[in-house]
């Protein structure tokens, strides 16, 4: 029995579930998409990937957003690998999907070698900062909401990324970005 290989738009869709910690409660392979039920806690999410689209456009936007009010969950997320219309940009926010770019590299960022382990932190972690360092969180360096390490943290403009730097000469050292 042979066993496909995994889609590009399935690794990144892996990689969203690993680090974002997510639980799969069901998955749901139909022709040409996957839809994942997720839960984090008492957040519940749907993650839907869409396989060999060339464009995404509002209606598959539109479909997910109907799913997440008919499950009552947090949010939808969309995983393709074509281009996203600009309705489908434009509108994603405030039907509270999330659009996964194309351009997210497939492979475990995390195992790179030039790429340090990071994770987000809490609020009550982001008042200890602020109490610490006596500043404000955008005072800290800056990371864009699209850089990768931010996409598959789930990063939202506003939060922090605690970042552990390893060094063969200085040891372990913590850095801070803050999300644009």
């Amino acid at each position: 029995m042979s066993r496909k290989a995994k889609s590009d738009e399935e690794k990144r869709a892996d990689l969203i579930i690993k680090y974002r910690n997510l639980k799969v409660e069901s998955k749901e392979p139909e022709d040409q998409q996957i839809t994942y039920h997720l839960s984090r806690g008492d957040e519940t999410f749907i993650l839907q990937v869409l396989l060999d689209q060339k464009t995404i456009g509002i209606g598959f936007v539109r479909e997910l957003k109907d799913l997440v009010v008919e499950a009552e969950a947090t949010k939808g997320i969309l995983v393709g690998g074509g281009k996203y219309t600009y309705s489908a940009k434009a509108n994603a926010p405030k039907l509270k999907v999330e659009l996964i770019p194309p351009s997210l590299p497939t492979f475990d960022l995390f195992e790179h070698q030039y790429v340090s382990p990071a994770e987000l932190v809490s609020e009550e972690g982001k008042q200890a900062l602020l109490e610490k360092y006596h500043s404000e969180l955008f005072q800290f360096p800056w990371i864009t909401v699209n850089d990768p390490v931010a996409i598959i943290l789930g990063a939202e403009p506003g939060d922090v990324i605690k970042i552990n730097l390893e060094s063969q000469t200085a040891g372990l050292s913590v850095s801070y970005r803050y999300v644009v």
